[in-house]
C-alpha cells in the first residue's frame, strides 16, 4: 500500500509533447498518493530527448547525476534518448515509448493543476493530440524512437478540455509530435473545440506549414478572439536545395503563399489582430548548404518577419539518412556555422 508520504520528482527535456506526457505520468502518480517535490525523491521520472546530440548528452547525464545524488531512489526513465547507456546503472527501469503510449493512453491527455509543472500557475494546459512520426525528414531521429502514431479523438479532445477548464485552466496549448499527421484534422479538432467547449484561448506548440489551410484562416476571421495571436511555423530553411535534402514536404513558394494569405486575409477583414506574430525553427550547417543556401533562408526569414527563431546547428543523428549520405563529405567549418547561427539571431 503506498502512503502519502511517497514522493517524487518528475525531470523533463525536449518537445512539449514530452511535457505534457511528463505531466500525465506525475499524475497518476499524485492519484496513488504520492507528492511532487525537488529533494530526496523517492520516485525520479525522466522523459529524455535526442533530437540534437546535445539534448542527449544532458539527458542522459542528468540520469546520471540523480542516480549518484539520491542513490535510493527508483529511477523510471523514458524518452527518445539512448538510453541504452545507462543500463548498468542499478535502481532504474527503463520505460520504453511505445510501452509510455500504451500507459498514457488510457489518460485520454488529462492531468490536474496538482502536478505543479510550469505551466500550471499560469492556467496553460498542454493538450497532447498527437504523437509518433512517418514522415522522415533526412535529418530527424524521432520518426526512429517515435515511429507509432497516435491520434486523441476529438471528442475525447473536448471532454479534456472541459475538465480542464473545471480544474481551473484557461488556455490549452494544442501539441503534437508532426500534427500534419493528427488524423482527425487540426481544423476540425480547434473548431470543435470552440463550438463545445468555453474556453478563453487555445494556443499552438508548433504548426506544420501544411496545416495552415483555408478552414484553419477562417477560423481566425471568426474567433480571433479566442485563438493566440502567436504562431510558431518550422520552415527549417529557406533554400529549394536544403528543403529537398532535408525531405520536407513544401517549397520555398509554399511557405511565402501560407503565410502571405495569413497576413493578406486576416488585414483585410481589419480585425483586432495587428499583432500576429510568427515564429519558426531554422536549421543551419546542414550538409552542402552553400553561402547562397544559407543566405536564401536569411532574406527569407527577413522577407516573412520572424519575432522569434529557434536556431539550430545541424547535428548528425543515428540511423537518419543525411547522416549516412553526408558521412564522409566536407564538415562546415564551426565558426561559419556560428556566424550564421548569430545572423538568424540577429534579425529578431
Amino acid at each position: 500500500m503506498i502512503t502519502s508520504k511517497k514522493t517524487f520528482l518528475s525531470i523533463n527535456f525536449g518537445c512539449r509533447v514530452n511535457s505534457a506526457e511528463t505531466n500525465q505520468w506525475s499524475q497518476t502518480l499524485i492519484d496513488q498518493g504520492f507528492i511532487p517535490t525537488k529533494s530526496k525523491p523517492d520516485i525520479i521520472l525522466i522523459n529524455t530527448c535526442s533530437i540534437t546530440k546535445k539534448g542527449e548528452t544532458e539527458s542522459l547525464g542528468t540520469i546520471r547525476h540523480l542516480h549518484q545524488l539520491y542513490p535510493q531512489a527508483k529511477i523510471f526513465a523514458t524518452g527518445c534518448a539512448n538510453l541504452e547507456k545507462i543500463k548498468d546503472l542499478d535502481n532504474i527501469s527503463i520505460v520504453k515509448n511505445n510501452q509510455k503510449e500504451i500507459f498514457l493512453k488510457k489518460l485520454e491527455s488529462s492531468y490536474t493543476p496538482k502536478i505543479k509543472d510550469k505551466f500550471s500557475h499560469t492556467h496553460r494546459f498542454l493538450l497532447k493530440v498527437q504523437s509518433g512520426c512517418t514522415q522522415f525528414c533526412s535529418y530527424c531521429i524521432v520518426p526512429f524512437k517515435r515511429p507509432k502514431l497516435f491520434s486523441l479523438s476529438i471528442p475525447k479532445a473536448v471532454s479534456t478540455v472541459k475538465k480542464a477548464i473545471i480544474d481551473g485552466y484557461q488556455e490549452i496549448i494544442i501539441t503534437g509530435v508532426n500534427i500534419d499527421e493528427y488524423q482527425y484534422n487540426l481544423s476540425k479538432l480547434i473548431k470543435s473545440l470552440l463550438k463545445e467547449t468555453d474556453i478563453p484561448l487555445i494556443s499552438f506548440g508548433s504548426i506544420p506549414i501544411n496545416c495552415i489551410d483555408q478552414d484553419f484562416i477562417n477560423l481566425y476571421k471568426i474567433h480571433s478572439d479566442r485563438l493566440s495571436h502567436f504562431l510558431h511555423i518550422p520552415i527549417q530553411s529557406g533554400s529549394d536545395k536544403i528543403l529537398k535534402l532535408m525531405h520536407r514536404p513544401y517549397t520555398t513558394k509554399d511557405i511565402l503563399q501560407k503565410f502571405r494569405n495569413l497576413k493578406l486575409e486576416i488585414r483585410n477583414l481589419k480585425l483586432e489582430i495587428r499583432n500576429l506574430k510568427f515564429g519558426t525553427d531554422i536549421i543551419v550547417g546542414f550538409p552542402t548548404e552553400s553561402d547562397q543556401d544559407f543566405q536564401k533562408t536569411l532574406k527569407l526569414c527577413q522577407k516573412i518577419g520572424f519575432s522569434k527563431i529557434h536556431v539550430f546547428k545541424y547535428s548528425p543523428r543515428p540511423n537518419t539518412l543525411a547522416r549516412l549520405i553526408f558521412e564522409n563529405s566536407p564538415k562546415i567549418p564551426k565558426e561559419i556555422l556560428k556566424s550564421r547561427s548569430q545572423q538568424i539571431r540577429n534579425l529578431v
